[in-house]
């Protein structure tokens, strides 16, 4: 292992001329041919390795940036492997931007930027993959009269495919750069695409990437001049790579320095923001419209529940008023579930001096509305006698579309309190607890909400049985790449 002279912290200029001795045309292929070796960082043995500490997607792909950025061609010392490692060393003694703070304010900043740099790549890709399939082609949601964008054809007119077809790009990017030391050519496929909806032909299939996943070094340090934040609190900033994986001027085809960034750009997160650079709000609200309805389904898988809507109902102010989004009725309890389809913004970790309100803005309504509906339930409001009570435990349960981690430990002074136990849950959470086999999912949150240090589902279900979830596996079955591998077998 090379050995460093810099001590801790090492300043953001040290470790950016420590890149700069690298012409990018070779430091880039050497990041991307790395990065294809590395297991994903979803494998929680990988992440616990001492690998992982050093070789991750997110410092990879700083160095990739920062080497794009403000890299020259004119340098004429080669990258090699020993180079990347220095580098990484100097990355992870980078000055820490929290260190300044007082004493007292310096954690929550601080482990609100690891969440964002670091939880966001250990999401399981099966679930990432699948589920833009099962939210935005099999779920209806409850007025589909109400939709602005997402209509028949949306897809297409979006993403100039069909949205299996836009997932399984992903996936074959994110396959084939890991197969090939991060490079991937579509006239390669060539006869290889009969599973597509649409892209059929390797013409087709660089139209999308082209218009979606590709970006050349001018257009990056054109948009970081006008955007990216600058020294200590770039890397906790999005890194544009994950908008745009693929890039187009290291030779033949698309170089990707770091193949998991493909998966990003097809989450349900990802085409929020493709969609809202189309049409803002309104893509926005469809998309909430669908999230609601996509989490009822997955409500509906758990083993004898009943499940029942939102309804309208008159508050003591006369006045018609929604109830919460969704009732889980089961024997031992009663679930009342709030859905957001909010995310956690860039601000939450570039400005730390805000977290609370940023939390609270996004997530503290969410506490009111199930507390405003326990209440009525607990009276027996006319409108909600569908819903039995009785010596049930009452529960609540806010589910978002994004993990906001951490947020029912370190962050939950932030939001109010209820009577009865409250919890955030991300919707990939809620699609493994819904398939848990060896407890009952009431047992599960039972016991829970009984812990001192925060109910998190997440924490609950370490070391579960968890089973397949119907909703996701048809969506994964539509998938390109999956049809080929079924058909094959």
């Amino acid at each position: 292992m090379p050995a460093i002279t810099e001590h801790y912290p090492v300043p953001d200029r040290t470790y950016v001329k420590r890149i700069r001795r690298h012409a990018p045309s070779s430091l880039i292929p050497l990041i991307a041919a790395t990065a294809a070796t590395l297991p994903p960082m979803s494998d929680p043995e990988y992440r616990r390795s001492l690998e992982a500490h050093l070789y991750n997607p997110w410092a990879l792909l700083d160095v990739a940036w920062v080497s794009l950025l403000r890299g020259a061609e004119n340098r004429s010392r080669p990258a090699r492997r020993d180079d990347l490692e220095e580098i990484l060393q100097l990355y992870f003694a980078l000055d820490e931007p929290m260190r300044e703070k007082p004493v007292g304010e310096r954690l929550e900043g601080f482990l609100l930027r690891i969440a964002g740099q670091q939880f966001v790549w250990q999401e399981p890709e099966f679930n990432e993959l699948a589920r833009p399939v099962a939210l935005f082609r099999h779920t209806t949601a409850a007025d589909p009269g109400k939709a602005k964008v997402i209509t028949p054809g949306w897809d297409e007119r979006l993403l100039g495919c069909s949205i299996s077809d836009y997932v399984g790009v992903a996936q074959m990017l994110w396959g084939a750069a890991k197969a090939q030391g991060g490079r991937f050519d579509p006239r390669q496929m060539a006869g290889d695409l009969g599973s597509f909806d649409g892209l059929t032909t390797p013409e087709a299939l660089t139209r999308v990437i082209d218009l979606h996943f590709a970006t050349n070094t001018g257009t990056l340090r054109d948009d970081a001049e006008a955007s990216a934040p600058k020294g200590a609190l770039r890397r906790f900033g999005f890194n544009p790579l994950r908008g745009r994986p693929a890039l187009t001027d290291f030779g033949s085809g698309y170089l990707l320095p770091v193949p998991e960034a493909a998966l990003a750009k097809v989450s349900p997160f990802g085409l929020y923001y493709t969609g809202w650079e189309a049409h803002q709000k309104a893509f926005a609200d469809d998309l909430g419209d669908l999230f609601q309805e996509y989490v009822g389904n997955q409500l509906r898988l758990i083993k004898g529940a009943k499940v029942h809507p939102e309804f309208k109902y008159k508050d003591d102010d006369r006045e018609m008023v929604d109830s919460i989004d969704w009732f889980v009725v089961l024997d031992e309890l009663v679930l009342l579930v709030e859905v957001k389809s909010v995310r956690p913004t860039a601000s939450l970790r570039l400005g730390p001096d805000i977290w609370a309100e940023e939390i609270e803005r996004k997530l503290a309504k969410a506490v009111g509305q199930l507390e405003k509906s326990a209440d009525y339930l607990a009276r027996r409001a006319p409108e909600f006698a569908h819903i039995p009570l009785g010596n049930r435990r009452l529960l609540g349960m806010t589910v978002t579309m994004e993990p906001y981690h951490l947020i029912n430990s370190e962050f939950r002074s932030a939001l109010p309190t209820a009577d009865f136990p409250v919890t955030f849950t991300a919707v990939s959470e809620l699609e493994d607890a819904v398939t848990i086999t060896d407890t009952s999912f009431a047992e599960l949150l039972l016991t829970g909400s009984a812990s001192p240090a925060g109910w998190s589902l997440r924490t609950s279900l370490e070391g579960r049985a968890i089973g397949e979830n119907p909703i996701l596996v048809r969506a994964w079955e539509e998938l390109p790449l999956s049809k080929t591998t079924t058909a094959s077998h």
